[in-house]
């Protein structure tokens, strides 16, 4: 028999924030193996300003991204912050500076809520929800989208570059988001290499953001206490967090 399309819980929980203030933008992201802050500051249209925090993170070399994506920012159009080379950025931080950018101009904030069940057998159910209201639901059979009533059913998700240009801007973005959490949710079931052994040993991964570049991932090792289970503890992703507080101060 083929197998049912798992719900979540078990599985992972996705929650990002975005805040917005007197010309800046502050995003906070976590999940299971991550947990990332960015504020941008801007005007006329550019970022003048970032600051970014590694709350929670796998790798040693990860609080390195922070100085690294705020030099690479500083200084340009809101439009092309997405413009940069993602592989040499810390993913989960870039990607949400890419959010936050395209949000500056927001006049109240913005919460995303991702949810992936753990596969059975390949196949798993992905939601999205924006401030409550779920916006996106996939069942995913690897990476293709079944059952849906939209545009995306019979989709692969590992061309999601191609044919979300067919989406609205706020269906790409939803799209993209949710892409982002199914193929971190994979990670619920990695098999972490021991704290000593460094990035670099881990050939298939060299070059996919900055952690895996060269020179950090030469010396970068496993960080203890990164991992959290949210669909098993009773608690959520940034829970208690004061996004407007919090950002103001960063």
């Amino acid at each position: 028999m083929t197998p049912a399309f798992p719900a979540y819980p078990t599985g992972l929980h996705r929650r990002i924030v975005l805040q917005p203030g007197a010309g800046w933008i502050g995003g906070a992201l976590e999940d299971d193996m991550h947990r990332f802050h960015i504020r941008l500051d801007h005007a006329e249209g550019r970022v003048t300003r970032v600051a970014a925090h590694a709350v929670r993170h796998p790798w040693s070399a990860c609080p390195g991204a922070t100085d690294f994506v705020s030099r690479e920012l500083t200084g340009l159009p809101l439009t092309e912050v997405g413009a940069r080379d993602p592989a040499q950025h810390c993913t989960h931080l870039y990607d949400l500076a890419i959010l936050a950018a395209a949000h500056a101009e927001d006049t109240a904030p913005t919460r995303f809520d991702m949810t992936v069940a753990d596969r059975v057998e390949g196949r798993t159910t992905a939601t999205l929800h924006e401030n409550g209201i779920e916006k996106l639901r996939w069942q995913l059979d690897g990476s293709a989208i079944h059952g849906t009533a939209d545009s995306a059913s019979g989709r692969d998700l590992r061309r999601l570059s191609l044919w979300k240009r067919e989406l609205s801007p706020q269906e790409a973005e939803w799209a993209t988001l949710l892409r982002r959490a199914v193929f971190v949710s994979g990670a619920r079931q990695y098999v972490a290499p021991s704290l000593e052994q460094t990035a670099a040993l881990n050939q298939g991964r060299m070059g996919v953001c900055f952690n895996y570049q060269l020179p950090q991932a030469e010396s970068s090792t496993r960080t203890p206490n990164w991992h959290r289970d949210f669909s098993q503890s009773g608690h959520q992703p940034l829970e208690g967090f004061e996004p407007a507080e919090a950002f103001a101060a960063m």
